[in-house]
């Protein structure tokens, strides 16, 4: 279930005053995996900062599987006792049980924006392999993962998930999937926050 969350002050400032400049944006990481820390504390989000800042990045999305409470809680941390010092996008990765004559699972990776906004989109299609995922993807899948270097070379190829993407309108995303803080960044993307609150209005 989703814990409800104000806009913090650093994503309102972004929105505000650089709504036309990309930032640079990891969109999944798994912090808490990371850290090795269920809960996370003020010296723990400071390594997390510490390994955003190694990599140049303006921000990140923290993604743990099956849960949004340590991506809200990691936020709350960074705008109350770092001043939001790097944007903190709240999120998690999801399993959707596929049914059907070929059933299976997709990971989709959730983002909850300011406004109540939901972005969505698919992390390392075709790892688990699905026989057609393209008969999956809904009004409410806004974009798929190109690059991760966890899974490059184990799922869907790179011109197969191009097409994925030109089919269904996706925004194309590079991600790090990191599990370990200084993977953090080793992908990330340059885009507007504004420009995924756009997407996620779709649908």
């Amino acid at each position: 279930m989703r814990i409800p969350s104000p806009a913090p002050a650093s994503f309102l400032f972004y929105l505000t005053f650089f709504s036309d400049i990309n930032l640079k944006i990891d969109l999944h990481t798994h912090c808490r995996e990371a850290t090795a820390c269920p809960t996370p504390t003020f010296e723990i989000v400071k390594r997390i900062l510490a390994a955003v800042k190694r990599k140049g990045l303006d921000g990140i999305a923290v993604t743990e599987h099956f849960t949004n409470y340590y991506g809200h809680k990691v936020k709350e941390i960074v705008d109350t006792q770092f001043d939001g010092k790097v944007v903190v996008v709240p999120g998690q990765e999801v399993a959707r049980m596929l049914s059907g004559r070929e059933p299976g699972v997709i990971h989709v990776v959730e983002l909850y924006l300011p406004d109540n906004l939901i972005f969505r989109f698919i992390a390392h299609p075709g790892h688990p392999y699905v026989k057609d995922l393209s008969q999956y993807i809904d009004e409410g899948i806004h974009g798929i993962e190109l690059k991760n270097p966890l899974h490059d070379g184990d799922g869907l190829q790179e011109e197969q998930i191009k097409e994925l993407a030109k089919k269904h309108d996706l925004i194309l995303l590079t991600n790090s999937d990191a599990h370990r803080l200084e993977d953090i960044g080793t992908y990330y993307n340059e885009i507007e926050i504004e420009e995924l609150c756009v997407l996620a209005r779709k649908g």
